[in-house]
C-alpha cells in the first residue's frame, strides 16, 4: 500500500516536472516571438491602417496566432533561426527549476486577473436592477462610465446620475452602444487577450499594447452604433462630451466603457474619429472579414502543418553493459525483427540479434536494452523501458517479461499535452 502510494507521488512529480519544462520551453519561445510580431501590429495600425478602422482589428488577430508557434520545425531546421531560441532550451533543460518559475508566474497572473473580475463580479450583486428603454440594466450608484461585465450572461452597468440627467433618446443609444460591445464579441476577445498575455507574461510589451487594443474595439463600436442608431455623427459626438462633462474617471476595471477612462488627447482623437465617420456597406464588410478570417485560418493552418505532433514514437534502442558502455541500435528492418513487444513481454529472435550484435561490433552476452519512449520535442522526451538480456544461452527465442512504461498515468497524459 506504502509502496502504491509513493509511486502514485513519484509519478506526479514526474509529471508535474515534465510538463513544466515542456511549457515553459513552448510559451518561452512564442513569449520571443510575440516581441517583434507585437511591435509590428502597432506600427501598421499606426501607419497602414491608421484610418482603416476595421483592418486594424483583423490585425491584432495575428498576435492571437503567435501562442501556437511553439512547435514550429524553423526551430530546430533553420540554422539562424535555432541560434535565436535555442539557448532558452538549454536553460530550461538543465537549469529545471526555470520551468517551474516560468509556470508559477502564469499562475500569479492568472490569479490576478482572476481577482479584478471576481472584484468586480462582488460590486455587480450588490447593485440594484432596474429596466430601462426595454433593457434590464444594473445601476452604478459610483459616479462611473458605463460598461458591461460578464461573459456568457453579460450585464449592463450604468450609473445612477446618467439615468437622473440624461433623456430617453440618449440612455437608448449609450445602450445600443454597450450591447453592441456584446454582439461584435469584444468581452471575449478582451477575455481572450488576458489569458494571451497571461501565457506570454514575459513580454510586456503586450500590456502596453491593451490600451491601444481597446482602442481599436472602441472605434469599431463606435461607428457601428452611429450606423445602426441611424443617427448623425454630431449627435453621436454630443452625447459623448455630455457623459465627459457630467461623470468622473472611475478606478473600475470594467470590460468595455462608452467614454473611457481617457486622457484629453485620447479623447479628442476619439472625436475626430466620430466626425470623420462614414457610412459603411455591410456586405462589403462581411466581404473583408471573411478574406481576412481565412488568412487568419491560412497561416494558422500552416503553422499546424509545419509543426512537431504531439509526439513522435522512438524506434531507436540503446544497448548498455555493465561498465556503462552504451551504443544506439538504429532503427531497422532487421532490428525490428530480431526485438518485438507486446503489452507483457519483449521477444528476442537469437538468428537476427545475433546479425546486430555482430554489426554494431559487440562481444557481450550480458547486457541491458533500453527501447520504446517517444519525443514531444527533438533532444526532450518521455521514459523508455528498460529490461535485462542474457543472451548466453541457446534459446532461439528470448521472452523477458517488463512493465510497459505506456500504460503509466504520467506517460498518457503527457502525450495528450
Amino acid at each position: 500500500m506504502i509502496q502504491q502510494i509513493w509511486w502514485r507521488i513519484t509519478e506526479a512529480v514526474i509529471l508535474l516536472e515534465d510538463s513544466s519544462i515542456y511549457f515553459a520551453i513552448l510559451l518561452g519561445r512564442c513569449a520571443m516571438l510575440s516581441f517583434p510580431v507585437s511591435v509590428l501590429v502597432v506600427v501598421l495600425r499606426r501607419t497602414l491602417l491608421k484610418k482603416a478602422i476595421f483592418l486594424r482589428e483583423m490585425i491584432w488577430g495575428i498576435l492571437f496566432i503567435v501562442p501556437f508557434m511553439g512547435k514550429l520545425d524553423l526551430f530546430y531546421d533553420h540554422r539562424q533561426i535555432c541560434g535565436l531560441f535555442i539557448w532558452w532550451n538549454d536553460i530550461c533543460m538543465i537549469c529545471r527549476p526555470v520551468g517551474y518559475g516560468y509556470i508559477l508566474c502564469m499562475f500569479v497572473a492568472a490569479g490576478c486577473m482572476l481577482h479584478k473580475r471576481r472584484e468586480v463580479h462582488r460590486m455587480l450583486q450588490n447593485m440594484k436592477e432596474d429596466c430601462v428603454c426595454g433593457q434590464k440594466i444594473l445601476i452604478n450608484e459610483m459616479t462611473v462610465t458605463p460598461f458591461t461585465a460578464g461573459l456568457i450572461h453579460a450585464k449592463l452597468v450604468i450609473p445612477q446620475i446618467m439615468l437622473e440627467r440624461f433623456k430617453t433618446e440618449e440612455l437608448e443609444l449609450i445602450l445600443l452602444h454597450e450591447r453592441i460591445h456584446i454582439r461584435l464579441g469584444h468581452l471575449w476577445k478582451y477575455f481572450f487577450w488576458d489569458v494571451m498575455r497571461i501565457l506570454l507574461w514575459p513580454n510586456l510589451f503586450l500590456s502596453v499594447c491593451t490600451k491601444e487594443f481597446r482602442s481599436d474595439m472602441e472605434d469599431i463600436c463606435d461607428r457601428v452604433t452611429i450606423q445602426q442608431s441611424q443617427r448623425c455623427a454630431y449627435e453621436y459626438g454630443n452625447i459623448l462630451l455630455k457623459s465627459i462633462k457630467i461623470l468622473q474617471p472611475g478606478s473600475v476595471d470594467a470590460e468595455a466603457t462608452f467614454t473611457g477612462d481617457q486622457d484629453y488627447r485620447n479623447t479628442k482623437q476619439r472625436i475626430m474619429k466620430i466626425v470623420d465617420h462614414n457610412p459603411y456597406k455591410k456586405w462589403k464588410l462581411c466581404v473583408i472579414y471573411m478574406c481576412c478570417l481565412s488568412v487568419l485560418a491560412g497561416i494558422f493552418c500552416a503553422i499546424r502543418e509545419n509543426s512537431f505532433p504531439r509526439y513522435r514514437k522512438d524506434y531507436d534502442m540503446v544497448l548498455m553493459n555493465d561498465i556503462g558502455k552504451t551504443v544506439i541500435l538504429k532503427d531497422s528492418k532487421m532490428l525490428r525483427k530480431a526485438i518485438s513487444a507486446n503489452e507483457e513481454n519483449v521477444f528476442i529472435s537469437r538468428k537476427e540479434m545475433e546479425f546486430i550484435l555482430n554489426e554494431y561490433g559487440i562481444e557481450e552476452t550480458d547486457f541491458w536494452i533500453l527501447f520504446g519512449g517517444y519525443e514531444k520535442l527533438p533532444g526532450f522526451g518521455g521514459r523508455g523501458n528498460l529490461i535485462h538480456v542474457d543472451f548466453s544461452g541457446m534459446d532461439k527465442v528470448l521472452q523477458i517479461p517488463y512493465q510497459n512504461s505506456d500504460q503509466y498515468i504520467s506517460t498518457i497524459i503527457f502525450k495528450m499535452m
